[in-house]
């Protein structure tokens, strides 16, 4: 009997040890499926992707450059930061830029557009105004749907109205620098939302 049991534990213990053998070699071909198939987590991914929820609609802030955004060629010149955390990205199209002069009107069929952010990681409308026939036309629409229909919007129009020396564009004195020193202007107003802001707010030291 003695000898029976002892035959038996001899048993099961090979056939614990094979099984935890199996075990092991099927953990271990199973990870390196896993890794040379590309599904390892990727530190540089995560890195990637924490920048892309970061930063605003991947405007590069480090150069002053034409950007291609919504289908079409763009110069950043300016970020708006506001009181309530919000702010403002502000670009002109990019084949409109030779044809800005300081101090004066901007020429016809100027588009300009205005990005809006309620955080970096929450983007809002996107504005646009085109400047047809010597007057001012606006329109909106969703970032992942452009549209850059314009029309003669009088509730858009009735902010830019008190402000005809700059062309009823609030950001052209930012604009203008920016060109000059080809370097992004940075502005901040106190006031929230959609508030028109003081113009001096938009003045910067042209020294």
């Amino acid at each position: 009997m003695t000898r029976k049991l002892a035959s038996f534990v001899k048993w099961l213990g090979l056939l614990v040890g094979a099984t935890v053998m199996a075990i092991a070699l099927a953990h271990s071909f199973n990870s390196a499926n896993y890794s040379s198939s590309g599904y390892s987590p990727s530190p540089v991914a995560e890195s990637s992707l924490a920048e892309v929820q970061t930063s605003p609609e991947g405007v590069d802030e480090s150069t002053f450059t034409i950007q291609e955004r919504y289908g079409r060629q763009w110069l950043h010149y300016a970020t708006v930061s506001r009181g309530d955390d919000s702010f403002r990205q502000m670009f002109i199209a990019a084949d409109a830029v030779d044809q800005v002069e300081a101090e004066q009107p901007l020429p016809d069929n100027t588009l300009i557009l205005m990005e809006t952010w309620y955080s970096p990681e929450a983007p809002g409308t996107v504005f646009i105004k085109q400047k047809l026939n010597e007057t001012w036309q606006y329109g909106s629409f969703s970032p992942s749907r452009p549209n850059y229909h314009v029309g003669d919007r009088s509730g858009c129009h009735s902010c830019h109205a008190p402000f005809p020396e700059t062309d009823f564009t609030l950001t052209k004195p930012l604009l203008e620098i920016a060109l000059q020193r080809q370097q992004l202007q940075t502005a901040y107003c106190e006031l929230a939302g959609r508030s028109p802001c003081p113009p001096e707010d938009y003045f910067p030291d042209r020294s």
